[in-house]
């Protein structure tokens, strides 16, 4: 006879937009927010959110780690019945309007797409945290490998090295047991993203990922593991025949590459 093994419910995709005042200057806050859970029957919806709604009022936002931590923390207090927390919080970046080259305090703009992300799985005695940075977009016009050579005759150009490169990175990492100051944490990594983007260019992009996890984890003792994914856009050159120092590229409606790696801390 089967039986159920497990069960998990909440509430998915739940989008709040918190508006900080500081005088004149105001910090918009805008953050999607999923909920699963585990244990006893399933809750209604409308108590979960206003779970989460609670702590979004009471707290700054100061990170985006530090509100999924909040969240399972009032979740797992309030229901008692709940085993098992996992949140999912994802923040979503607004950039400052400049007029007559000075930025505005109340006026806002989307920004690039990037986002801040956190997972948090939590028992009430124990919590995971994982970090991640999605959706950064980098472009290199020249440096990066492909995989594959070209056919003996053609050109240095054309000799194995990709003439252009937009690809989405994304960053996923996971903090081992401590206090942790995650907004710290999350400046340097990816300012590591970005700086071996450029220094690691002579390698192929899975050996320039695999450089850059290396740099995060030799950086930061606190991490357990990284993990970096590249989507590549594909942008192909218009005439391949053509000799012209300034090159055309086209962006085609194919499927995008993608390369992935994942490095661990040796115990």
């Amino acid at each position: 006879m089967s039986h159920i093994h497990s069960t998990t419910y909440g509430e998915t995709r739940l989008r709040l937009l918190r508006v900080l005042h500081r005088g004149d200057r105001h910090d918009p806050k805008d953050v999607t927010v999923s909920v699963r859970l585990e244990g006893g029957d399933a809750l209604p919806v409308e108590p979960l959110k206003n779970v989460v709604y609670r702590v979004a009022r009471a707290q700054r936002f100061p990170e985006v780690e530090l509100f999924a931590l909040a969240v399972a923390d009032a979740i797992l207090g309030q229901f008692p019945q709940v085993t098992l927390a996992r949140i999912e919080a994802s923040e979503h970046v607004w950039t400052r309007i400049e007029v007559g080259g000075k930025a505005q305090g109340q006026a806002f703009a989307p920004g690039s797409g990037e986002r801040r992300a956190a997972i948090v799985v939590s028992n009430g005695d124990r919590s995971s945290v994982t970090a991640a940075i999605e959706n950064l977009v980098v472009m290199r016009s020249c440096g990066l490998r492909t995989a594959h050579r070209a056919p003996p005759g053609h050109d240095a150009h054309h000799e194995g090295v990709q003439p252009l490169l937009v690809a989405a990175l994304s960053a996923r990492w996971s903090y081992g047991p401590g206090d942790i100051a995650f907004a710290t944490f999350r400046q340097g990594i990816r300012a590591a993203i970005i700086e071996n983007f450029v220094w690691h260019a002579s390698g192929s992009l899975q050996h320039t990922l695999s450089g850059i996890a290396d740099v995060i984890l030799e950086t930061y003792a606190e991490l357990s593991s990284v993990t970096l994914t590249a989507e590549e856009r594909p942008y192909r050159p218009a005439d391949l025949l053509s000799l012209d120092a300034d090159e055309l590229y086209v962006a085609r409606e194919e499927p995008l590459g993608m390369v992935e790696v994942t490095v661990e801390r040796n115990l």
